[in-house]
């Protein structure tokens, strides 16, 4: 039997802009996971994703365990009929449920406003990610990769993955 959440998922606000992106650094010191690279300007970023929130130009969810911030869902593009999703969550939090929370959280919205599908861009040897979003109705799209560079080295390729709203898992 599996033990219950000790944490929980609400919409995210402007007020946690700032831990978001704290949990975005420690996830991009990772250096494996996500596109986005570690340094960063981590004052500059976290008011820009403040203002982009205060401007509904995103939305998104934030898996919260008592004060800590331990997993974000944003959704890119949300004028747009696929908008697109990135997610993080705390190393020390992954395999509990938490993405697959934040992620029906994005599909209940995009259902409610509208949108047509979700896509997200997964590096091809992120398994675990891979398997949550297969699990979750998301479908790689054919011949759909292409590069992020990286200040580091060579380009990675990344899979770009499609959820059609309405579709089941």
């Amino acid at each position: 039997m599996r033990a219950k959440a000790t944490w929980s998922v609400r919409p995210k606000a402007a007020r946690d802009a700032g831990a978001i992106v704290l949990l975005l650094a420690e996830v991009a010191r990772e250096g494996r996971w996500i596109a986005t690279e570690w340094p960063f300007d981590v004052a500059a970023r976290s008011e820009a994703m403040r203002t982009a929130i205060l401007d509904r130009r995103i939305v998104g969810w934030c898996a919260v365990e008592g004060p800590a911030l331990v997993g974000d869902l944003t959704v890119y593009g949300i004028e747009g009929p696929e908008p697109e999703i990135g997610m993080i969550v705390a190393a020390t939090h992954r395999g509990r449920g938490i993405g697959r929370a934040l992620i029906e959280s994005a599909l209940a919205w995009a259902a409610a406003s509208g949108r047509e599908a979700l896509r997200l861009r997964v590096f091809p040897d992120n398994a675990p990610a891979i398997g949550l979003y297969r699990a979750t109705g998301f479908v790689a799209l054919d011949g759909a990769t292409a590069t992020i560079p990286r200040t580091g080295g060579a380009a990675r390729e990344v899979l770009t993955m499609r959820r059609a709203i309405g579709a089941r898992p």
